[in-house]
């Protein structure tokens, strides 16, 4: 990988901490693209070999690296680069799909199931439903590129849209078709929660049994009305959440 003889990079003979060096050479790899995402690093044993340090060095810098995400390790195969994570900042009402267009992101869905049906009690009573009252859920897997990055349920009042579509919604987008009815969403509420996937979930995100997740609860509005609830699993390896408080 071109670190060879790079035993002076690391210096014992001033006031810094070898596994803090080390850190940083490794850094300095990924940064200039010489350990590119998702490849396999050097063993330890190697970088041992190539910085001419300790094992305990050697772990102490990677273990910072896989805290500060950089590095990963997987089970039986290796440490590798970590792939970056698309970071979504919460700081106004977004579409995942807009956004990510904006980041130059190829992303598109795929419609798993499309129905129309009574809502159960949460669903109802979030979207303020009278007994009886009939919602469309609308089940999509969202991909960045052809990689699945979101399994998303989203279930919407028929009395909105009744000439809802499976079809348009493929074609369009879900918040593109609603504007095409005349329904404008403004304003959204969202919670999250850190989950397990089931093995279903697992697989149709191509990801190992039980990976980590992120849960999430959004309540779409037009003015006052509740237009869509909506739950997520996103994958936790593609995307992070920011917040800015001020």
């Amino acid at each position: 990988m071109g670190t060879e003889g790079n035993s002076g990079a690391i210096r014992k003979d001033i006031p810094l901490a070898l596994y803090y060096q080390l850190k940083e050479e490794i850094k300095k790899n990924i940064f200039s693209g010489e350990w590119t995402e998702g490849s396999k690093i050097p063993s330890e044993q190697e970088i041992c070999e190539i910085y001419g340090v300790s094992r305990i060095t050697v772990r102490k810098a990677i273990e910072e690296l896989q805290n500060e995400k950089y590095l990963v390790k997987k089970q039986g195969r290796g440490t590798f680069v970590q792939k970056k994570a698309i970071e979504q900042k919460l700081q106004k009402f977004y579409s995942f799909s807009e956004e990510l267009r904006s980041q130059e992101i190829r992303e598109h869905s795929q419609v798993a199931a499309f129905e129309r049906r009574t809502p159960d009690e949460t669903v109802r009573e979030t979207l303020h439903l009278e007994k009886g009252q009939e919602v469309f859920r609308i089940e999509r897997l969202r991909y960045i590129d052809e990689k699945p990055y979101a399994l998303e349920q989203s279930y919407i009042p028929v009395h909105f849209v009744p000439e809802l579509t499976g079809e348009k919604i493929q074609e369009n987008g879900l918040y593109r078709t609603l504007n095409s009815f005349g329904v404008y969403l403004d304003h959204a509420t969202e919670t999250f929660s850190a989950v397990n996937l089931s093995r279903e979930e697992a697989k149709n995100l191509q990801v190992e049994n039980k990976a980590a997740a992120i849960n999430l609860i959004r309540v779409t509005y037009r003015g006052e009305e509740a237009v869509e609830y909506c739950k997520s699993l996103v994958r936790g390896d593609v995307f992070h959440y920011s917040v800015e408080l001020r």
